[in-house]
């Protein structure tokens, strides 16, 4: 166990060298005037350097979180995964923020709103250098497409300091909670659905998905999956205000932390309920979230802001978005029908057409399951928010590594068949290797190939497991023909 558990230090801690060879940091800070950083910064293949240091840290993380599955069987197992997420997350509290960049723009919002500017109006540009020089241009003029929780949160911390490290770690303190949060929920979740507790933590807490994205990338993502994962866990039949309340916390770090209120409404209903009664809950646990969102917009001081800004992802195009994705590729088609195709891509916009249908299939698929879909049982409530949650990733305007953390750790909490659940560890696996796909290097070919690996190969290792399993089923059944 120990061997392990040092194996995957020294995985994370080369995931902080390489963060801080090529990540963007902001200028004229402290760490400016530490021995030997600039050096490192400025060397010709600093960025080469930092690739092969973060995938070599992510290989050995890998290597060692999939050996702590065999440590971990037995009694005290839970205890073994969690000590080992301790520590491979440790060092990760050191990092600038990874793969993204993103918590460089968490610090300037909610530096912002500190100042009495909302981050809905305002943009980082108008912050002094070293809060601003981290962001990236991509989002330096973009107004934040964030909740206000999330913005409030830097905005209470921003009164003690205006440096930049200190905001980080301020953030990076909310995402170790998030991790505390679901190392209780995902055993309490894996139970009520007939999983074993264990592997399911193992999965979801000591990931290199999780720990890369969650805690190293800094994304409030995982904010929201421990907030969603909390919903689901303390919601039970005829007891839903909680998980309401819990739901609408979600939401006011990040919009689609509202559909969880899917989870809660199934939960709370009983499980052979028909239509109506879960309709009046969903009315019911839907204002009570809404309600929530609207205090926490009173209470920060910055109201209803974020309405215009969910307008943001529809700007954004990214290769993991299926909805964009496909758009372009109509597009291109019309383009090839001569004068009438190139009269309907003006009429139809086709790109931004598909992402308003992806949208609407997400509603329509949320609409689905609390109505119609049939549970029976606490799993097959918690499998409803989950395909819910799986939908709205794969069919959002915009697309992210990070984004899978909506839906993967509920997922891990299912008791899935042999060939989805080889699929779901595939997507793990996958999401936690490619992390240095960060677009913020503009390395496009990274990129794509990134996001063929993450759709092709749980695919392949769906139909593998598919193959293997009717070859054991023909097996036996030809064993049980010969007696």
């Amino acid at each position: 166990m120990r061997g392990v558990v040092a194996r995957g230090v020294v995985g994370s801690v080369l995931l902080v060298a390489g963060g801080f060879c090529y990540e963007r940091l902001p200028v004229g800070t402290w760490i400016d005037r530490v021995p030997g950083f600039g050096l490192a910064r400025t060397s010709a293949h600093h960025v080469g350097v930092g690739l092969a240091l973060s995938a070599a840290g992510l290989l050995l993380l890998t290597w060692a979180w999939w050996d702590l599955r065999s440590e971990a069987r037995g009694e005290g197992g839970l205890r073994r995964v969690r000590v080992a997420a301790a520590a491979w997350a440790s060092p990760l509290l050191l990092a600038p923020p990874l793969f993204s960049g993103d918590g460089w723009s968490y610090v300037a919002t909610g530096d912002l709103a500190g100042r009495g500017l909302s981050p809905y109006l305002w943009t980082p540009a108008a912050l002094p250098l070293p809060l601003r020089s981290g962001v990236s241009p991509r989002w330096l003029y973009t107004p934040s497409p964030y909740g206000p929780l999330s913005l409030g949160w830097g905005a209470g911390f921003s009164h003690l300091s205006h440096d930049p490290w200190a905001l980080l770690a301020w953030y990076r303190l909310l995402a170790v909670l998030s991790l505390v949060v679901m190392a209780w929920a995902v055993p309490v979740l894996a139970r009520r659905a007939g999983r074993d507790p264990v592997d399911a933590s193992w999965l979801v807490i000591a990931s290199p998905f999780v720990l890369a994205h969650g805690i190293g990338g800094l994304h409030n993502d995982v904010v929201v999956a421990a907030l969603v994962l909390a919903a689901l866990a303390v919601t039970r039949p005829g007891r839903w205000w909680a998980g309401a309340v819990l739901v609408g916390v979600a939401a006011a770090v990040k919009a689609p932390g509202l559909l969880a209120a899917v989870g809660v409404v199934l939960l709370s209903v009983d499980f052979d309920a028909g239509w109506w009664p879960r309709l009046r809950r969903s009315v019911e646990v839907g204002a009570v979230a809404v309600g929530v969102l609207l205090v926490a917009g009173w209470v920060t001081g910055l109201g209803a802001g974020w309405l215009g800004a969910l307008m943001v992802p529809e700007r954004e195009h990214t290769a993991l978005a299926t909805t964009w994705v496909l758009g372009r590729w109509a597009r291109a088609l019309l383009l090839h029908g001569g004068s009438w195709g190139m009269h309907a891509v003006h009429v139809l916009h086709p790109a931004l057409l598909a992402k308003k249908i992806g949208l609407a299939l997400v509603v329509l698929t949320a609409g689905w399951a609390v109505l119609v879909r049939r549970t029976g049982t606490p799993a097959r409530a918690l499998s409803g928010a989950g395909i819910v949650l799986f939908a709205a990733v794969l069919l959002s305007p915009a697309a992210h590594y990070w984004y899978f953390l909506w839906c993967l750790p509920l997922l891990a909490c299912l008791r899935l068949a042999r060939p989805a659940g080889a699929a779901l560890v595939a997507l793990f696996v996958t999401l936690g290797l490619t992390a240095p796909a960060d677009g913020a290097l503009h390395l496009r070919w990274l990129m794509d190939r990134a996001a063929m690996v993450i759709v092709l190969v749980p695919v392949a290792v769906w139909l593998l497991s598919v193959r293997d399993a009717r070859t054991s089923r023909d097996r036996k059944i030809s064993a049980s023909g010969s007696c």
